[in-house]
C-alpha cells in the first residue's frame, strides 16, 4: 500500500543546486555530464530521465550510490551526493547529508515559486486523521483556489514531502502538504521545508512511541510545526496538549465540538452517509453570510465529521479574505464529494458483507475511532458486529498497556465476534481476561491464520471491522473473503 514516489520535470541549473544545498560542485571527467542544468529530480534509477539529477539516499536497506553508474548510464545530468562519493561519468555536487540536501533543494523551489506569485499553503500534522483530513482540505482549496498541489497518499516524509514539492509547477494555485513522523526531530526538520502560511495539527496521542518517546515528547514532536508557520495555527478547541503549544505570535483558529470552537461541529446523523451542520465564527465570514455549512458526506463516523470542521478551519485560515456564501457552499459540494481513502475507514460491500476497511496502519486513538464507527454501522443496519484487530507496532515500553486497553474498548463495543490478532493482542487478552469477561475471543498468530478464522464467522448482513499496523497486513482478511 505505499504510495509510488510522483515523477516530476523541475529545473535547476547546477548553480542554483550548489548554493541551495550548500554542496560543492565536482565536474564530470566525460563528456556525459557536461550540461549547465538538469531537469526532473530523482531518487529513483529505475525511473530516472534523461537530464535529470539523481539524489543518491542512504536508507535501511540500500543506499543510493551503489546506483550511480546506472544513473549514469540512463542519462542523468548530475547527482547529489556524500562528500568522497562522487562519480566520474557525473557532474556531482558532494554534500555532508543527502536527504537534507534533498528537503533543501525542494524549500528552494517552494520559496522561489512562492516568490512569483501567491500560492497558500497549508502543513498538516497530528496523531491520527492526517491523510483523510489532507484529503478533505484539499478538496475545499480547489473550490476556494483552483489547481491544488496535495501530498499523495501516503508520502509525508523527509522523502515524501520535497519529492512532493518538485512536482509544483505554475498551474497550482493552492498546496497542502501532510507532514508526518516516527521519530523525534522530524518534524522539525518539515517545517523548516516547507514554512507553511498555515499550520495544522490535529491531535496528540500515543503513536510510534518507540521512536518518539512520552505523550509529552510526542506532542512537542507535533507541535514543531507551528514554529515555521507564517500566519496561521490551527487545531483542534479539544486538544489542550497542542492548544498549549501554539507559539503566541500566530493567529489561531481553532475546530471541533466545543462551543468555543470557531469552526464547530453542530450535528451528525448516523449512517453511511452522514449529514452534518457545521457553524463558523462570524469573524471568519463576510459580513452577512449565514454562519453554517450543511452538507453530506460519504465517510464513516464522528472523527471523520471532525475532521472536516478541521478542513474547513484550515481553508478559511488560507483564505486571504472573510467567506462569502458562495464558498461555503463551494466548501460544503467539495467535501460531499471526497471519498473514503483506501484502508482508513473504507466501506465495501464483499457477498453481502458490509465490510469497514482500516487496514492502512493503527494506534489508540485510530481503534476508538473506528470501534465507534463501526458501532453506529452495525446499529444502524441491525446487524452483527464482527471484528477482527491487529498488533499496534512501534508503540515500545508503551506497548502492553495500549493493547490491554484496546481490548477493552472492543469489548465495551459488544461485538458478536471478535478476533484477536498478533501477538501484541494475544498477550492483551490473557492479561485482560484476569479482570473482563472475553468470553467468545478467539485468538490468532497472524493475519493469515485471523482470514480463515474470520471466513468462518461470518453470515450475511453482518458488519465486519478490520484494522491492524501495516506491519501486520490485515488486509489479507479481505483478500481472503474477496
Amino acid at each position: 500500500m505505499a504510495t509510488p514516489i510522483p515523477s516530476n520535470q523541475c529545473e535547476f541549473t547546477l548553480a542554483e543546486v550548489v548554493e541551495a544545498t550548500g554542496g560543492t560542485l565536482v565536474r564530470a571527467t566525460s563528456t556525459v555530464g557536461a550540461g549547465g542544468g538538469v531537469r526532473g529530480v530523482s531518487i529513483d534509477t529505475r525511473s530516472i530521465g534523461a537530464g535529470a539529477i539523481f539524489v543518491a539516499i542512504r536508507g535501511a536497506v540500500s543506499d543510493g550510490h551503489d546506483y550511480l553508474p546506472q544513473a549514469a548510464a540512463r542519462g542523468a545530468a548530475a547527482a547529489i551526493v556524500a562528500t568522497g562519493r562522487r562519480h566520474p561519468a557525473l557532474d556531482c555536487i558532494e554534500v555532508a547529508d543527502t536527504l537534507a540536501a534533498l528537503g533543501r533543494l525542494a524549500r528552494h523551489h517552494l520559496v522561489r515559486t512562492r516568490a512569483a506569485r501567491p500560492l497558500p499553503l497549508i502543513a498538516i500534522g497530528g496523531a491520527v486523521g492526517k491523510t483523510t483530513t489532507k484529503e478533505l482540505t484539499a478538496a475545499a482549496a480547489r473550490a476556494l483556489f483552483g489547481a491544488t498541489l496535495s501530498t499523495p497518499g501516503n508520502l509525508n516524509n523527509l522523502i515524501g514531502v520535497p519529492m512532493t514539492i518538485f512536482t509544483l509547477t505554475g498551474e497550482h494555485r493552492a498546496a497542502v502538504l501532510e507532514c508526518g513522523t516516527n521519530t523525534r526531530g522530524e518534524i522539525p526538520k518539515l517545517a523548516q521545508i516547507v514554512e507553511p502560511d498555515v499550520a495544522m495539527v490535529l491531535n496528540v496521542d500515543l503513536e510510534h512511541s518507540e521512536g518518539l518517546g512520552t505523550l509529552e515528547d510526542i506532542a512537542n514532536e507535533e507541535a514543531a510545526l507551528f514554529s515555521t508557520a507564517g500566519r496561521y495555527a490551527v487545531a483542534s478547541a479539544d486538544e489542550p496538549m497542542v492548544l498549549a503549544r501554539i507559539p503566541k505570535h500566530l493567529k489561531r483558529i481553532t475546530f471541533g465540538k466545543s462551543p468555543d470552537a470557531d469552526v464547530r461541529l453542530v450535528s451528525r446523523s448516523v449512517g453511511v452517509r452522514s449529514r452534518i451542520r457545521v457553524e463558523i465564527a462570524s469573524a471568519m465570514l463576510a459580513a452577512g453570510v449565514e454562519a453554517f455549512i450543511d452538507t453530506e458526506i460519504a465517510l464513516l463516523g464522528e472523527a471523520a465529521a471532525l475532521n472536516c470542521t478541521a478542513a474547513i478551519a484550515g481553508v478559511a485560515a488560507m483564505h486571504p479574505m472573510p467567506l462569502e456564501s458562495r464558498e461555503l457552499t463551494a466548501i460544503g459540494d467539495a467535501l460531499a464529494a471526497v471519498k473514503p481513502v483506501a484502508g482508513r475507514l473504507a466501506n465495501t460491500s464483499i457477498h453481502g458483507i458490509f465490510v469497514i476497511d482500516d487496514t492502512y496502519n493503527s494506534n489508540p486513538r485510530s481503534i476508538r475511532a473506528a470501534l465507534a464507527a463501526a458501532r453506529e454501522v452495525a446499529d444502524g443496519l441491525g446487524a452483527r458486529l464482527v471484528i477482527a484487530l491487529g498488533d499496534m507496532l512501534e508503540l515500545g515500553e508503551l506497548s502492553a498497556g495500549a493493547h490491554q486497553a484496546a481490548i477493552r474498548d472492543v469489548m465495551r463495543s459488544h461485538p458478536a465476534a471478535f478476533v484477536a490478532v498478533g501477538p501484541e493482542m494475544n498477550s492483551a487478552c490473557a492479561a485482560v481476561s484476569r479482570d473482563a469477561d472475553t468470553t467468545g475471543v478467539l485468538a490468532a498468530p497472524d493475519s493469515i491464520a485471523a482470514a480463515g478464522i474470520i471466513a468462518g464467522l461470518l453470515r450475511p448482513g453482518d458488519v465486519l471491522l478490520v484494522k491492524g499496523s501495516r506491519g501486520i497486513a490485515m488486509e489479507r482478511v479481505l483478500e481472503r473473503l474477496g
